[in-house]
């Protein structure tokens, strides 16, 4: 990078708190890696502007703060002086109405003060990789001047108009042989209209004529012309003296398509920086309830302004190696996205997700031989070209998602690519806060819980505890004491599920590949179920990635609930079960009612667990639960039995939220009649811990 004139790169810090701008000195000079950078400091913003035409600058980081101009103000002011001079404002106080006027106004980057030291790392690699990019820039458009003077064809026209001479350029150009063209008017190889020909040729020849004349036209050009579609030129005419004073004319002709198709990229860059702009503003304001709607309205804009045929997000879940498919946005009526994406299924873009890579491929026929996997996938999806972007959140792949067309080719510019890398990036960081902001909703209901517990169902028995002791003291008798001690034992159950649900809330801790069964079996020994209860286990329940401890603590509760709420009902159990427990009589299964309940009643106890499509269910042949109460049975404090807490069911259904998994209350089995507890194991949600790293932890 050095010029020879000292450093590498010159940095121009503005802030209007000296101490600041000093300790950023510093941190920027270190942290710059291998590039020499130096930084001056300027505690306003008119002195800065002074700064800037006395000094050479390859780079403005500003404040926006400030006490004279404000960040933007400044920056409007260095725009109208150096258009393209590198500029990140750096500020502690914006906003994301702040970042989109930033950058709508010429800023080159935005970036929020943080606490730490790490940021500077990061302002130092924006600084650098910002100015490498205005110098890259500015040498490109240097040498493209130069290319387009030497890459000009010259040509000569007599007073009619027609071809005189051509050189060899110009022959290139157009793809015509010399011989072809001398004596033909140059209007005649105009592809479309030849009014800008003819009329730029007639101003040039008329009395009182310009030195030279502009015109722009398409040609349709020979046959050895190497591209397919037409050629946009642009050409001057000059009148030059001749020996009988005849007029003629000399003229340069350039080739400016790939100009008109960088004009029309810049266009098209800046129209979806516009709508990456738009959607994050939307996104950062968006409220927890509505950010799924956001999400794939951004997906949306994003598409159209692309001309995209589809958009997608994936979570990833790194335990299962599996990718879901959560948000998607189709245009027209392509074929979807595949719901889930295994690592097996395609290692190879898998793998460079995890290295926090852009993946870009104009057609999927440029996968590489040992990306078969990859390329079977995105075939089978109909997918032509595509870019997948990492979601990154806490040094961790937390998903991607995939930008693509069906069925044709399609070229990215790092630009484009860029922008659509800050689309993820968005979506991650909206998806973190919705995790947040509704762990921290649970956390504010719990206490409000909590609190109604202390104030009221721990008092009652408090109250009667007191009552008693108060009664063997005035009438000297201990057999009050018992009943005191019922109201002491109360308090310490509740207080008992109320602590587990405090300590472990919705966090489970290491997972592993665990027998469902085993854990069952293990469960129900763990609980006191009498001598009449017996657990039926079917076949085919399988294995599950699970904190085992809190799994077989939610079998343990359901099975606790079973035998609180008594026994009505019984089974004739499947010929390949197991059987755990008292055996009891076994009749004929009664029928079960509407709401649940079983007609025919036994002393005896049956709980059966079983495998369904997308996991397992609980059941047994007790009093079932009514229809009417099956949506709040889980809620803190329910209980239709005297000596129940009402927390069992809130702690299982706490574990299951835990691990990613959804319960639900059911319709009774058949031959059972009572309740019936559905897992869905198979799902997967967003804003879950630990499947997907959006944790603050």
């Amino acid at each position: 990078m050095d010029d020879g004139s000292g450093a590498d790169v010159r940095v121009l810090h503005v802030d209007d708190e000296p101490s600041l701008t000093d300790l950023v000195s510093i941190y920027l000079e270190r942290e710059a890696g291998d590039v020499d950078l130096s930084v001056s400091t300027s505690n306003s913003g008119a002195d800065a502007l002074e700064r800037l035409r006395q000094e050479q600058v390859d780079c403005v980081v500003s404040d926006y703060d400030m006490p004279d101009i404000d960040g933007l103000e400044f920056l409007r002011a260095v725009r109208s002086e150096h258009p393209d001079l590198p500029f990140i404002l750096f500020t502690g106080k914006g906003s994301e109405e702040v970042a989109r006027d930033a950058f709508r106004v010429g800023a080159t980057d935005y970036m929020q003060k943080d606490t730490g030291t790490d940021q500077y790392t990061v302002l130092a690699n924006r600084v650098v990789n910002a100015v490498s990019q205005y110098r890259a820039k500015a040498a490109s458009e240097r040498y493209g001047t130069a290319i387009e003077v030497l890459d000009s064809g010259v040509y000569s026209l007599d007073s009619s108009g027609r071809f005189t001479s051509a050189d060899g350029v110009f022959c290139e150009l157009t793809g015509y042989d010399r011989e072809a063209i001398i004596g033909r008017e140059f209007a005649d190889l105009a592809a479309e209209s030849d009014d800008e020909i003819r009329a730029a040729f007639e101003r040039v020849v008329a009395p009182d004529a310009p030195d030279t004349e502009r015109f722009e036209t398409v040609l349709s050009p020979g046959p050895a012309y190497p591209h397919d579609d037409d050629l946009l030129c642009e050409g001057h005419l000059a009148l030059r003296p001749t020996e009988d004073d005849e007029p003629a004319v000399i003229g340069t002709l350039q080739d400016v398509t790939e100009r008109r198709r960088r004009r029309n990229r810049l266009r098209y860059e800046t129209r979806l920086k516009d709508a990456v702009l738009d959607t994050s503003t939307s996104l950062m304001s968006a409220e927890t309830d509505e950010i799924g709607t956001k999400i794939e309205w951004t997906l949306q804009s994003v598409g159209e302004v692309a001309d995209l045929d589809r958009c997608s997000v994936y979570l990833y879940d790194d335990e299962t190696n599996v990718a879901a498919l959560m948000h998607d946005w189709r245009g027209g009526d392509p074929r979807e996205h595949p719901a889930r994406v295994a690592l097996e299924d395609a290692r190879w873009l898998v793998e460079r997700l995890h290295r926090f890579e852009n993946v870009r491929l104009h057609r999927v026929s440029d996968l590489p031989p040992e990306a078969s996997d990859t390329k079977r996938v995105l075939t089978d999806a109909e997918t032509g070209g595509f870019v997948a972007v990492p979601m990154v959140s806490k040094w961790a792949l937390v998903g991607f998602v995939v930008f693509d067309v069906v069925e044709t080719s399609r070229s990215w510019t790092d630009t484009e690519v860029d922008l659509l890398r800050s689309v993820a990036n968005n979506v991650t960081h909206t998806l973190a806060r919705q995790r947040r902001e509704r762990e921290l909703q649970r956390q504010n209901d719990r206490l409000e819980e909590f609190a109604s517990v202390v104030s009221h169902d721990l008092r009652n028995p408090l109250n009667v505890a007191k009552g008693f002791v108060e009664l063997a003291r005035e009438e000297d008798d201990v057999a009050y004491l018992d009943r005191a001690l019922d109201g002491v034992t109360r308090m310490d159950t509740l207080l008992n599920d109320v602590l587990k649900l405090a300590r472990q809330g919705r966090k489970v801790g290491e997972t592993r590949s665990v027998a469902i069964e085993n854990v069952a079996e293990r469960a129900w020994k763990a609980v006191d179920t009498g001598d009449d209860a017996v657990l039926v286990v079917e076949d085919g329940l399988g294995s599950t990635q699970a904190d085992q401890g809190r799994f077989q603590q939610a079998f343990e509760n359901l099975f606790r609930n079973a035998v609180e709420h008594g026994s009505t009902g019984n089974q004739t159990t499947s010929g390949d079960a197991v059987e755990h427990g008292s055996t009891g009589r076994r009749d004929a299964p009664g029928d079960a009612s509407e709401d649940g309940a079983s007609k025919d009643a036994a002393d005896d106890l049956t709980v059966r667990v079983g495998p369904t499509e997308t996991g397992f269910y609980v059941a047994d042949d007790g009093p079932g639960i009514p229809v009417d109460e099956r949506d709040t049975v889980f809620e803190h404090g329910h209980t239709t039995s005297e000596s129940g807490t009402g927390f069992g069911l809130s702690i299982v259904e706490s574990i299951v939220e835990a691990h990613g998994w959804d319960i639900e209350v059911t319709a009774p089995e058949p031959d059972l009649g009572g309740a019936r507890f559905e897992f869905d194991i198979g799902g997967v949600r967003s804003e879950v811990e630990p499947r997907f790293s959006l944790s603050d932890d």
